[in-house]
């Protein structure tokens, strides 16, 4: 039924009528040709060779609306046969066996070799793989490397994230020039990533982070803090600085029951922390029992004399101290 109703839109959109005595015009001709024939392997189900006769339509006309429709719709009933090579793509990303994963991309862009995703993917995969073809060992600094790959080479990208974890492995071995390659590669493609960045050279990717984000708390821009440290927890999910900070802002936000996981992890990792101790003793106090509490405070900042020894200390704002330790 779909088809049928696809073939009405296809035959309401695109006149072939030609008044008595006239000539065709030959690319009419052309393009009805290409969709007859486009429908007819449609229908068979051979939608490769159907988006090879929709692409000669939009070559010869690229305002054929319909052909570009029906680009889409073959991709999506083709999606489902391209489900495993597309999980096993990624597989070898994560495992981080770069030219094996191009090879892969190659069998996935022959099945629809107009995809610009796809495209996009195969070249910076070139790229990679003529860097490093494989993960070179399970160290840390590949391991943070291969993160951060693993952002760059996806159809849901995240640039921002691999520039920082490319960075931050290159704080780990300084001597590694494949990590430089790869993060001037990244810069190549996207120069803004350099220009945008506000790093003073002689401060750590993390670190970094964790002072960004003590900022954002300081200006109560808790929404960019919890941002800035998810993403610093990615390249250290055990730093705990970042989960104190996090649990601090989540608490600003009155989100308490983050608030409390974020404090937890940190306690489980520094079990002497006294401050984090006390911290979730009084959140269980002050926190309100429904779930469905609001979450939105009033602006507040600490005086510059309180706010100068937290920055001292490494600590972040919490609601007026958890109301005093829950008035001790």
């Amino acid at each position: 039924m779909r088809l049928i109703v696809l073939t009405i839109l296809f035959l309401s959109t695109v006149g072939w009528a030609v008044e008595p005595g006239a000539s065709p015009d030959p690319q009419a001709v052309q393009l009805r040709e290409h969709y007859d024939k486009a429908f007819s392997f449609y229908m068979e189900g051979n939608y490769q060779k159907a988006m090879e006769y929709w692409n000669m339509v939009l070559r010869l006309d690229p305002k054929q609306v319909t052909a570009r429709n029906m680009i889409q719709e073959a991709r999506k009933k083709m999606a489902g046969s391209s489900t495993k090579l597309k999980g096993a793509f990624y597989a070898l990303i994560k495992k981080g066996a770069y030219a094996d994963a191009l090879i892969t991309m190659e069998s996935i862009l022959a099945a629809d070799p107009t995809n610009q995703d796809y495209q996009k993917l195969q070249n910076r995969l070139r790229t990679v793989s003529g860097i490093v073809p494989r993960k070179i060992s399970a160290a840390k600094h590949w391991k943070i490397a291969a993160e951060g790959l693993a952002a760059w080479l996806n159809e849901k990208e995240d640039k921002p994230f691999a520039y920082d974890a490319l960075r931050y492995a290159l704080e780990f071995s300084p001597a590694e020039s494949r990590f430089q390659r790869l993060i001037s590669a990244l810069e190549e493609e996207n120069p803004q990533l350099k220009l945008n960045d506000t790093k003073p050279p002689n401060v750590g990717v993390l670190e970094n982070k964790k002072d960004v984000a003590l900022h954002y708390i300081y200006d109560s821009k808790f929404y960019q803090a919890v941002k800035e440290l998810e993403s610093a927890l990615r390249l250290e999910p055990g730093d705990v600085t970042s989960l104190k900070r996090l649990g601090s802002a989540y608490l600003q936000l009155k989100d308490y029951p983050r608030a409390k996981t974020a404090w937890q992890k940190a306690a489980k990792l520094s079990p002497g922390d006294e401050q984090l101790t006390q911290y979730l003793a009084a959140l269980d106090k002050v926190a309100p029992s429904s779930p469905d509490a609001p979450r939105v405070r009033k602006k507040r900042r600490l005086k510059p004399k309180a706010q100068k020894n937290r920055q001292r200390n490494g600590e972040a704002a919490t609601r007026e101290e958890l109301s005093d330790r829950s008035s001790k």
